[in-house]
């Protein structure tokens, strides 16, 4: 999935639409907020995922050309205000580049990102995450992972810098994930942004210290 990357997103776009959720929560609840704010571009994201995986049979490797489908601009806004304002939402779009539909669905996935203090919603999130982590065998799928960041490198080349910070921030996690040197730098550019970006922060502490996941043996 590509961006049209020639189209630049106006940070007057990005405030009416962040604008336009805050009145919806306001209005209708965060929950029904939520869901009309993503669930069509969560869509598109996860297809374009489950594409990745299963239509390229070749082996993965650095540079494979990916699944290519349009992301459009509306799309692009959704997702990015989405990571911005809520972190259920940026954790939904992070587990499913990482975690395959079998164990995490998309039903799941936007449920937890409506309802991430429902209790079932988060202890499945923390299992999910606290397996990938220590299980040796939760070995990543290359190539669902490259197309999630791929995506959210075209994203970051349609918005302004400064909705930037939780794009990068995802992108520094599937890489340190995949085990992949540039996990660093990527965190690195979250915190130029946001220097409160917890999950940068987290990434940078963990290449630091050389803590990777399981299935890296770095642990």
């Amino acid at each position: 999935m590509t961006a049209n990357r020639t189209v630049h997103i106006t940070g007057m776009e990005m405030k009416e639409t962040i604008n336009q959720f805050e009145q919806d929560c306001r209005l209708n609840g965060t929950r029904k907020a939520v869901h009309s704010l993503i669930s069509e571009a969560f869509l598109i994201w996860m297809d374009a995922l489950e594409q990745a995986s299963v239509e390229n049979d070749e082996p993965w490797r650095v540079g494979v050309t990916r699944t290519e489908c349009s992301l459009d601009r509306d799309t692009v806004i959704r997702i990015t205000v989405g990571m911005g304002e809520m972190l259920s939402i940026r954790d939904a779009f992070l587990i499913s580049a990482i975690v395959d539909e079998q164990r995490a669905s998309r039903e799941f996935l936007m449920d937890f990102a409506e309802r991430p203090k429902q209790s079932i919603n988060a202890q499945r999130l923390e299992q999910l995450l606290s397996d990938s982590f220590r299980d040796p065998l939760a070995r990543p799928d290359m190539k669902r992972c490259d197309q999630a960041i791929n995506m959210l490198f075209d994203i970051i080349d349609m918005i302004p810098k400064t909705y930037r910070a939780q794009p990068f921030a995802v992108i520094s996690y599937i890489m340190w994930w995949m085990g992949q040197e540039g996990a660093m730098a990527a965190a690195i550019s979250a915190l130029a942004i946001d220097d409160q970006c917890s999950l940068a922060a987290i990434v940078c502490s963990a290449v630091e210290r050389h803590i990777g996941p399981a299935w890296t043996s770095e642990t």
